[in-house]
């Protein structure tokens, strides 16, 4: 289905399952869905009432190059997908830097969400590109000279370095087929117009940990024992008063790479605040 937004955009919204609300929140910036439904959405599916959202300019969603991609315009598009669906409270599933998005969603809609669930997420996305420039430069057998350039240039040249040498998944992934497996859904992508636009707005980079200390939302935390993308101690600047951090063995990718572990950490999770 699609729900216009207020700024007359179509966003791709599907909904499936049964149990407790759940949407998905994809990173990127400038991510979709898709993936996480074929690989991961589909067994929650079996506990859950999923509802999978490709954010505006992102996937199967509308906006262009002069689309309003602030985080505040994606956290309303989202309030507005709750009240379109008829959905009193619901959790909030993010990966990446989906997680500053629904941070800042639950900041200012705690009463509507039951739980957060950030798993590999960023809350400050210069952290995470500095542990990919930092690992990118071990990876490349390069010593980091020390403010050679702007971190976004420095982030664009290392990956741009680790691409050529074909070890830019190491970042991500445990398995370089498991990269192939993911590129083949994400490769049909139909829009890309928020990630074109990502490195321009300010508000993606902002400190959102700060936020995290005023929420007291049911929060379980999934972090990559290797997820070099993030960074693997970048959790340790969330302060949510109610959380409980869960680590599995790997990368960025636990819906994908560790897909029973990752379901079964959620399921736990959600049995242990369904009576909150």
């Amino acid at each position: 289905m699609f729900i216009e937004t207020n700024d007359n955009l179509k966003l791709y919204v599907k909904k499936s399952g049964e149990g407790t609300p759940c949407i998905f929140i994809h990173g990127g910036p400038g991510a979709w869905s898709k993936d996480f439904e074929v690989y991961c959405g589909e067994k929650l599916e079996k506990s859950f009432e999923m509802i999978y959202l490709d954010q505006r300019g992102c996937g199967r969603s509308e906006g262009d190059e002069n689309t309003d991609y602030s985080i505040n315009k994606i956290v309303e598009d989202i309030e507005l997908i709750r009240k379109k669906l008829n959905i009193k409270r619901w959790i909030l599933l993010a990966h990446s830097f989906g997680g500053i998005i629904a941070t800042s969603y639950v900041n200012k809609y705690q009463e509507n969400v039951h739980g957060l669930i950030l798993a590999n997420c960023t809350l400050n996305f210069n952290q995470s590109l500095e542990s990919q420039i930092n690992k990118g430069y071990e990876l490349l057998n390069i010593t980091r000279k020390e403010n050679e350039i702007n971190l976004i240039e420095e982030w664009k040249k290392v990956a741009y370095n680790l691409v050529k040498e074909d070890k830019y998944y190491i970042l991500q992934y445990k398995d370089y087929n498991n990269y192939i497996k993911m590129n083949s859904i994400d490769d049909k992508i139909i829009n890309i117009n928020m990630s074109n636009q990502s490195f321009n707005n300010k508000s993606y980079f902002l400190d959102y940990c700060k936020l995290s200390e005023k929420i007291n939302t049911p929060t379980l935390i999934i972090i990559g024992s290797e997820d070099y993308a993030i960074g693997v101690k970048h959790f340790e600047n969330f302060k949510f008063q109610d959380k409980i951090i869960k680590t599995i063995n790997g990368k960025h990718t636990p819906y994908l790479e560790d897909t029973s572990e990752f379901i079964k950490v959620i399921e736990e999770y959600v049995f242990s605040i369904k009576n909150r």
